[in-house]
């Protein structure tokens, strides 16, 4: 175990370093017409620490999930300075919420009004306005800790399974910020960010909370998630980094027809695209309307952040660009080589120290995180994503990625998206469907063009026995696309 030491507590690099610094008046976060400064965020999580030390004992685990960002980016900083130990998880169903607490033995839940969770004690997000009027701070000093103790918990997605709990140290959020923030973005005091997640989702908890506030920059957080909101207030608050995933981007290059709007996206200095495989596309669109380039990059709850990435500069179709600093990387278990195909590893000091399913925690096992990606690298050692693994499946002995044959189908003019999923023909032999979202041109016609495409592009075994035209693809609360609510419907 490291020295214990109040420096190595999270919120000493988010808070505690920028008063000390003289940026206790600059903004921290910004919702709206309201800009929090760092000294009255500083203050606010002193006070809001204090009253859930009143409440709560020692160890108590607090449940937040709350749809206001700003009452989420409160409660989560007060109760890391608090004695308790907070859960930050999605706030959008209210049976998942009731679920987690039952399994985590949850002392409370931090709710956002209607939601009731009847087995534990809920707390209205909202307390945490109270807070804002407590007395500036000159300085801030955090508990004192070792950098390895744990600070805070996280859940997966869920995408590809049931959701882990997973439990981040102190050191894994600072040591994801000086690879990825700082190296491949460029994070500085000057910046302000905006995301299209919200908080529970680790992707934005880095690059839209914790890395800004670590640069001395201004996070924006909006009301709500819905594009036309977060376009404004990108707009409004003149956003350097955009951090957004495919689904995202491509519905802001359909909707983006204000000239403000527009403006302030080509203003934008850099932006991030994560989540879910960038379609080529969605790249070349965004050059083309705004004279933006996509940074693809490739991250996991597990490791807090993003671990491969491309850099300024360096963004290109099917690309998800090279390892982030302080990481390594295998590929199907050997050092990475050009050509070589197979399941990605990832070892850095951003690794969770725990993780929990049925109510149980474990340290990960091993010293390399498995991801559960395929990858193959390039000559020149960036990697593309094969897709996940537990996504492939076998069509006449072979395993397929159907991501490798989405990217085929959807350069075909009138998809708008594809999804490539397995099902079985009268035999019970399994076959290839493509489920296909037009962009407006007739069906029929869509998917005579997919199935020419597929004869000319595929080898026999990836090509589709049909071609379905379907209205939307399932995605999740975060607009993930969500494969097994078709493949096991």
């Amino acid at each position: 175990m490291s020295d214990v030491v109040f420096r190595n507590h999270l919120l000493w690099s988010i808070l505690g370093h920028n008063l000390e610094h003289g940026r206790g008046s600059d903004a921290a976060l910004c919702s709206g017409e309201r800009v929090l400064s760092y000294e009255r965020l500083a203050a606010a999580v002193t006070r809001g620490a204090a009253q859930i030390d009143a409440r709560f004992t020692e160890g108590s685990r607090l449940l937040v999930a709350a749809r206001n960002q700003v009452h989420v980016a409160l409660w989560l900083c007060a109760a890391l300075r608090s004695r308790s130990v907070p859960l930050l998880a999605d706030p959008t169903s209210g049976d998942r919420l009731a679920a987690l607490a039952n399994e985590w033995n949850v002392r409370a839940a931090v709710v956002d009004p209607p939601v009731q969770i009847s087995t534990v004690t809920t707390i209205s997000a909202s307390e945490a306005e109270d807070w804002l009027d407590a007395p500036l701070l000159r300085s801030f000093e955090p508990p004192a800790v070792a950098d390895d103790e744990p600070a805070f918990w996280t859940f997966t997605s869920g995408t590809s399974g049931e959701p882990k709990a997973v439990v981040h140290a102190h050191r894994g959020p600072v040591a994801a910020y000086h690879g990825f923030a700082r190296a491949i973005v460029q994070l500085g005091p000057e910046d302000v960010t905006i995301a299209t997640a919200g908080l529970p989702f680790v992707y934005a908890l880095g690059n839209n909370f914790f890395f800004p506030l670590m640069a001395g920059a201004t996070a924006v957080l909006p009301r709500d998630l819905l594009l036309p909101t977060v376009l404004g207030e990108l707009a409004r608050h003149g956003a350097t980094v955009l951090v957004a995933g495919p689904w995202s981007l491509a519905g802001i290059a359909r909707s983006a027809r204000r000239e403000r709007w527009v403006e302030a996206i080509r203003q934008l200095r850099c932006v991030l695209s994560a989540g879910e495989p960038l379609p080529s596309g969605v790249l070349l669109e965004w050059k083309r309307r705004f004279g933006k380039e996509l940074l693809d990059n490739l991250g996991c709850t597990e490791m807090f952040n993003s671990f491969v990435s491309n850099g300024p500069g360096r963004a290109r179709p099917g690309s998800l660009g090279a390892v982030v600093p302080g990481f390594e990387l295998r590929v199907g278990g050997e050092v990475p080589r050009p050509g070589a195909r197979g399941a990605l590893a990832v070892r850095g000091e951003s690794r969770a120290i725990a993780i929990g399913r049925a109510g149980e925690l474990a340290p990960p096992e091993g010293a390399w995180c498995e991801t559960g990606d395929d990858v193959e690298v390039c000559a020149d050692g960036t990697l593309i994503f094969l897709g996940r693994r537990d996504d492939r499946f076998k069509v006449k002995g072979r395993f397929l990625h159907p991501l490798e044959v989405e990217r085929v189908l959807a350069a075909v003019p009138g998809v708008a998206e594809c999804l490539v999923t397995r099902d079985a023909d009268a035999s019970g032999i399994t076959v290839v469907v493509a489920r296909i979202v037009s962009d407006g041109t007739a069906g029929d016609v869509v998917a005579r063009a997919v199935m020419q495409q597929a004869r000319a592009r595929l080898e026999p075994h990836a090509r589709p026995a049909r071609v379905d035209v379907v209205a939307a693809l399932p995605r999740s609360p975060r607009g993930k696309l969500q494969r097994r609510a078709i493949t096991e419907g």
